[in-house]
């Protein structure tokens, strides 16, 4: 990679066969976007909610039913302003945006837009050292390891440790459900749902389980099945689908409080018109019942 130093607020981007990087410096700020070309599988999130525009969606190529090249992207480093929201928002972690050093995206540090609401959580208390540390196993992205030691005799082990790490984490709950003993909960940052349309579906076609980030598509009889489940609705599959026989939609966004006409913007391209107006009615309701309470107690 080429270090190349740009004029102060002018865009330099680097790129080589695994990642791009677009650094804007300022007198009192350094911005820095970072994309993982390894981890991204071209879902086009980030396209779908970049406020001007700065993402271009680049296709995938399907060959005899197999996925030959997985869809990607490309950021116009000229017409990026380092909003962050792409980062906020890439479901995958594939996108890191840095302020002065610091993970944060820029509309996040201004208020603008909401932090996701994406949790995962281990009781120790209930792993067990017989498992096979399936919860390891079963993670598509090896953000979960086990840290075991040996008994004094060595021929027991026992858990002492689970790490979680969040920069690597989907949420897609595989761990979840692959843990017998109940000790690990996840919660998704997207709801929503995804039909397949199998009399559209091309036979023996596979490209939609091979572009899955979590495996929740297997093939079943030449024909795609998925595991809702496991889905984290980033909607790669649909992108890949050489027929249109995927449709996936988000049904709801879950986050922090914030209230900002750019998140509402950004909400309406990732789900509907429809789920704006039940959050806005929601948001409403959350401050008439402020007010009430507020009364209540000045009465008091």
């Amino acid at each position: 990679m080429i270090e190349v130093d740009g004029l102060r607020g002018q865009a330099v981007k680097q790129e080589n066969l695994k990642e791009t990087i677009i650094e804007r410096k300022f007198l009192t700020k350094n911005y820095r976007l970072q994309l993982n070309k390894d981890i991204c599988n071209g879902c086009g999130v980030c396209f779908e909610v970049c406020p001007h525009e700065a993402i271009k969606l680049l296709q995938s190529t399907v060959y005899e039913g197999h996925l030959i090249q997985k869809p990607s992207i490309d950021i116009d480093d000229d017409a990026c302003v380092m909003c962050g929201e792409c980062s906020v928002l890439c479901p995958l972690n594939a996108l890191v945006m840095e302020v002065d050093g610091k993970e944060i995206a820029t509309i996040v540090e201004n208020e603008a837009f909401p932090v996701l609401v994406k949790e995962i959580t281990v009781s120790k208390e209930k792993c067990v050292s017989d498992c096979d540390f399936r919860c390891q196993k079963e993670c598509p992205t090896e953000a979960i390891k086990v840290s075991t030691t040996s008994s004094e005799n060595g021929e027991t082990l026992e858990r002492i440790d689970v790490k979680i790490d969040k920069s690597l984490c989907v949420y897609c709950r595989r761990c979840e459900f692959a843990c017998d003993q109940k000790a690990i909960l996840v919660k998704k940052p997207f709801m929503g749902k995804i039909t397949v349309n199998l009399d559209a579906c091309p036979e023996g076609c596979v490209a939609c389980s091979e572009v899955c980030p979590t495996y929740a598509i297997h093939i079943e009889d030449g024909k795609p099945a998925i595991n809702d489940e496991l889905c984290i609705f980033c909607s790669a599959c649909e992108k890949v689908c050489p027929n249109q026989a995927i449709e996936m939609t988000r049904e709801w966004v879950f986050h922090m409080d914030v209230q900002a006409a750019a998140w509402l913007t950004a909400l309406k391209k990732l789900t509907s018109l429809k789920i704006v107006a039940k959050e806005l009615r929601i948001k409403s309701g959350k401050r008439r019942a402020h007010v009430v309470r507020a009364r209540e107690i000045k009465i008091k």
